[in-house]
């Protein structure tokens, strides 16, 4: 491959990465809230002698929040009243940190093409 088609071809390349990530970037920047953590549901067992929850048929759903907060694992219980709304601003925390990390994956593959278009391009004088 030649030079001159090995510089179009990255450029090429650069452009089309550019694009994804803008792309990628826009998608982010909408403003609305986001919660931290991932949504699961709890079945619990109250502890009374009677209740079915004795013989295996847990209380729940209720829903909670998996929070890593300074690198321990907390569950946090989410109100009945506020379910809906922070399921949804957690699925838009989560939605956001997987485009973030497609936008440093670009980040990387730009940079290893930019490193290369440097390589070529460059001339040693003398």
């Amino acid at each position: 491959m030649s030079k001159t088609t090995e510089i179009t071809s990255i450029i090429s390349t650069l452009s089309k990465l550019n694009m994804q990530r803008t792309n990628y970037i826009f998608s982010l920047v909408h403003g609305k809230s986001l919660v931290h953590g991932l949504p699961h549901k709890v079945f619990r067992k109250c502890g009374k002698n009677n209740c079915k929850c004795k013989r295996g048929e847990l209380h729940g759903p209720y829903y909670a929040l998996s929070v890593n907060k300074d690198g321990k694992k907390k569950i946090v219980m989410i109100k009945k009243a506020d379910h809906r709304l922070i399921l949804k601003e957690a699925g838009r925390y989560q939605y956001y940190q997987k485009k973030l990390a497609h936008i440093r994956k670009i980040n990387k593959e730009i940079d290893v093409l930019l490193e290369k278009l440097k390589f070529i391009t460059t001339k040693y004088y003398p």
